[in-house]
């Protein structure tokens, strides 16, 4: 099987693992708001922690091993969640806390895991473009199963999301041992290796700080639209599903867009534009003129967030060597998620003490130090190359 071959069917796999994914977090969200509003902001709290602690503490094992067979492990887990919550007493109950805690520990290993590998079998240059495929399905799947979840959501009961969601995973499990069966006669790409420590990638701490300052400016904020558009009573369907569904076309533009960016700016450059950009947007949501421009604003975002997430993942990624993959990515994704919940906490305290728009300027003031931080970088790296040949 050859490397393109290969990728695709590893993109395949994650395709089906997003389908239902999106599914089960459809699911799982309106039977938790139909046991109140406590229990949906129980289940959404439930996610941070798990998912800071596994990107930290269990995605540098996959460096260590076979990332097909780290992979396969976190399907059989998810799974064997999924069942707990389906024996469970419904959404709101101890045993489903605890199997959604699991879901959230396992999520960063199986992407930690999709990195290490493509890692081991993709040059340099040619992760940008991984790492837009990847954010490209993420994205597309968000679209179907945002949409086809605000058609269904009268109809859709969780034991049979939960069916389907499992149904998924043993699919995408098939795919992953398909692609393990032709490794066998190749194992260098799946043999253990050393995985280093946390001091090897010092170079790249500033990369990590703007990536977390940019979260904690961005974090949750895309969810401003909806509180704007219901500050003067409920929230119509139509208007959310329009909010959605403009941020997820927005999110795959930026997508779609990164690697032509990449090739023709660079790394860094397009990371620090990228970063000035999404500053820029959440100033103009702090003006609270309408509706319309948040929501503008709000896509907007997301789509320059993923330009700046899928060039800066794509650049650490590609500074290290191919056993130091799995250990990047988990730190990648906890210097995310902490910026996300450290953005959602902010929002929290301060939601009753300052004006919204306030919180948002001080939501871009975070993206604008991430952006200097970002720039920074950019012009300690000129200055290293135009001081090489003096050194020679």
């Amino acid at each position: 099987m050859s490397g393109s071959s290969t990728r695709q069917f590893i993109y395949l796999s994650h395709l089906i693992i997003q389908i239902g994914g999106w599914a089960f977090r459809i699911g799982i969200l309106i039977g938790l708001l139909q046991s109140g509003m406590s229990a949906a902001g129980l289940g959404i709290a439930v996610t941070f922690a798990p998912i800071m602690l596994g990107s930290l503490f269990l995605s540098p094992l996959v460096d260590r091993g076979d990332p097909i067979s780290a992979m396969m492990i976190v399907n059989a887990v998810r799974i064997c969640a999924l069942l707990a919550i389906f024996g469970s007493d419904g959404a709101d109950s101890f045993l489903s806390y605890a199997a959604m805690a699991v879901l959230s520990l396992v999520q960063p290993v199986y992407l930690s895991a999709e990195i290490a590998f493509f890692r081991r079998i993709t040059s340099e240059d040619g992760m940008i473009s991984v790492l837009r495929n990847i954010a490209n399905i993420d994205w597309l799947t968000y679209l179907l199963g945002m949409f086809a979840g605000a058609m269904l959501s009268d109809q859709l009961h969780l034991p049979g999301v939960l069916a389907f969601n499992i149904s998924a995973i043993i699919l995408s499990l098939i795919v992953l041992l398909g692609i393990k069966q032709q490794f066998r006669r190749t194992p260098a790409v799946l043999e253990a290796r050393p995985s280093g420590t946390v001091l090897d990638l010092a170079p790249l701490y500033p990369a990590f700080l703007a990536v977390f300052l940019l979260n904690l400016g961005a974090g949750i904020i895309n969810v401003y639209p909806a509180i704007h558009a219901t500050a003067d009573g409920v929230l119509d369907k139509s208007v959310l599903l329009t909010i959605v569904m403009a941020n997820g076309v927005l999110a795959l533009l930026g997508a779609l867009a990164v690697k032509p960016i990449y090739d023709l700016l660079g790394a860094l450059p397009t990371i620090a534009g990228a970063a000035m950009l999404l500053a820029a947007c959440l100033a103009m949501m702090s003006l609270d003129a309408g509706l319309a421009l948040v929501i503008a604003s709000s896509s907007a975002m997301l789509g320059f967030g993923q330009i700046f997430a899928a060039a800066a993942h794509a650049h650490m990624v590609s500074s290290v060597a191919p056993d130091r993959a799995g250990r990047l990515s988990g730190l990648f994704q906890c210097c995310t998620y902490s910026g996300v919940a450290g953005n959602g906490i902010a929002l929290s305290l301060l939601g009753d003490r300052l004006a919204l728009g306030m919180i948002v300027l001080l939501c871009a003031a975070s993206a604008f130090v991430a952006f200097a931080v970002a720039t920074f970088a950019v012009v300690r790296s000129r200055d290293s190359q135009t001081s090489r040949p003096a050194d020679r």
